[in-house]
């Protein structure tokens, strides 16, 4: 089921995804961009970027994100979307459940339609390709 931000309401659920689909390199070594987002205004609360050798972006630098995200409204969003085999995805629900979120698991395709102008933005105005 393809959802859209008119499904949702404003910061009662945040998705945290892979922004890149190509790899960005720093130095000459791989790293991979990961973003906290509102589903229903699609709004950028922040990012982390982590070797993609390392698979895991650091536990306290989502901490960290969260407790921004926190900051910009002074309340938890009820649910946290993490998209199927997404490995990170694991971090960002440990965070999310200390902040007592529900943990909804979807297809990647599912959010097409919220996270794919943000991703082919991404790549075009970031990573200059597409």
């Amino acid at each position: 089921m393809k959802l859209h931000p008119n499904n949702f309401v404003a910061n009662e659920t945040w998705i945290a995804i892979r922004i890149n689909d190509s790899f960005i390199y720093v130095k000459d070594e791989p790293y991979d961009g990961h973003v906290l987002m509102d589903a229903g205004s699609c709004y950028i609360f922040g990012f982390v970027f982590c070797k993609t050798a390392d698979i895991y972006p650091d536990e306290k630098e989502v901490e960290e994100l969260f407790m921004k995200t926190w900051s910009l409204k002074s309340e938890w969003a009820k649910e946290l979307i993490i998209p199927n085999n997404y490995p990170p995805g694991d971090i960002f629900a440990q965070e999310a459940k200390k902040h007592n979120m529900t943990i909804m698991n979807v297809d990647e395709s599912d959010l097409d339609l919220i996270i794919g102008p943000l991703k082919e933005s991404f790549e075009k105005d970031f990573l200059g390709s597409v």
